[in-house]
């Protein structure tokens, strides 16, 4: 064998052949002793071209540049913390955070892709975790490789926590938002609402869909997914019957300050979402809530991708509410046949009577009396308080 050895299947070959030549008689020829030695060159050639050397431990690389430096563990104070965080990250038990590594980085130049075992040249820009509901996320469990860990163990790791989950979402501009639906002197959490966005996001697209057609959203398909809701389980069958015509339901928890009752989105998929937050433990908020969203779906969401964020409280009179509120209200119960009861129907009786004629839970109509008589105080066994998160497993 006399060829450069280019690859592990010529490096074989040439180990084979070396091997003979070595077992061959001592006195070798000349033709034969020139080619061992050849192979030999060849062999320890691609050897050091091709050996792999282990890229030393976060803990490993510490240590050597402490020795370099002479540096004894408080010199490390500054960059991890206490003396006895220093202790425990140099014995293992507790891992560098992201701050930890933008020091170590810093002040004693050990390289990004060392001090996170990642292929990266570059530590993540700061995330200000105290300006993110963490404490909150992790509650509802959203962080799940810290689930079960109490936040006192937990609050060190806020911004590597952050980092995760944000992953992919991070240049999304949070400013960019439709934020309709919320109260004029609401104080907003952008950072809030981008959160809840971002996890409403990723749980659609673990979902695995059809294709959306917004040809399925016909007239029939509404009052046949309306009158599900007289069914002890309507809720479930509803939020079935949308994720095989490829809309996806996400129910996620309410963050402080985002206010949000549900919102209309598009994945990353091309798929819709509608993301509720059941903050409102009610049948009657849940049904008008998922028909306010399908309305953005069906009316508005290939406009405005960015999406629609929804407080059924504001009050908002804006074109696309309006028209979403109409999409909800006509869908549940036909607007003729509303006015023809409306002012007719007062007693629970007759609620629930009303209710069967349609076909649709008595809540929905309980609940349109509360909303535009403004009498909140009425019809609280007809509702449905309660009987959402229970049946949804949330």
């Amino acid at each position: 064998m006399k060829k450069l050895i280019k690859n592990d299947t010529d490096y074989n070959a040439a180990m084979e052949r070396h091997l003979e030549l070595m077992l061959e008689s001592p006195a070798l020829v000349s033709d034969a002793f020139d080619e061992l030695e050849l192979l030999t060159l060849l062999i320890q050639t691609y050897e050091h071209q091709n050996a792999t050397i282990d890229t030393p431990t976060p803990i490993e690389a510490i240590k050597f540049r402490m020795e370099q430096q002479g540096l004894k563990q408080k010199d490390l104070i500054p960059m991890i913390g206490s003396k006895a965080r220093v202790s425990e990250v140099l014995n293992g038990k507790r891992p560098l955070t992201l701050s930890m590594a933008r020091k170590l980085n810093s002040e004693l130049g050990i390289p990004a892709e060392v001090l996170l075992n990642e292929k990266t040249t570059e530590i993540p820009q700061e995330i200000d975790a105290s300006e993110f509901p963490v404490k909150e996320m992790h509650k509802f469990g959203w962080f799940p490789d810290y689930t079960g860990k109490t936040w006192t163990e937990v609050k060190m790791y806020a911004e590597d926590m952050l980092q995760s989950f944000l992953q992919g979402f991070k240049n999304k501009k949070i400013h960019a938002y439709n934020r309709a639906g919320f109260k004029p002197d609401a104080q907003l959490d952008d950072n809030a609402l981008h959160v809840w966005r971002c996890k409403t996001l990723n749980d659609s697209e673990k979902k695995k869909l059809p294709k959306f057609d917004i040809d399925d959203l016909s007239k029939e398909f509404t009052s046949s997914l309306a009158k599900l809701s007289q069914f002890p389980d309507g809720p479930k069958m509803a939020i079935d019957l949308l994720e095989k015509r490829g809309i996806a339901v996400v129910i996620n928890s309410h963050l402080p300050k985002t206010y949000l009752d549900g919102a209309a989105l598009l994945d990353r998929n091309g798929n819709p979402v509608i993301g509720l937050t059941l903050r409102h433990d009610r049948l009657d908020n849940f049904w008008f809530t998922l028909f306010h969203e399908l309305g953005h779906v069906k009316l508005h969401l290939d406009a405005n991708p960015d999406g629609f964020f929804d407080d059924s409280e504001s009050g908002d009179n804006s074109e696309k509410e309006h028209a979403a509120n109409e999409f909800a209200l006509d869908s549940l119960i036909p607007k003729q046949q509303w006015i023809s009861m409306r002012d007719s129907i007062t007693k629970t009786s007759e609620i629930r009577k009303e209710a069967k004629r349609l076909a649709i839970h008595p809540a929905i109509i309980a609940g349109r009396l509360r909303k535009e008589f403004q009498s909140y105080s009425k019809y609280r066994t007809l509702i449905g308080q309660g009987k959402v998160r229970s049946l949804l497993n949330t």
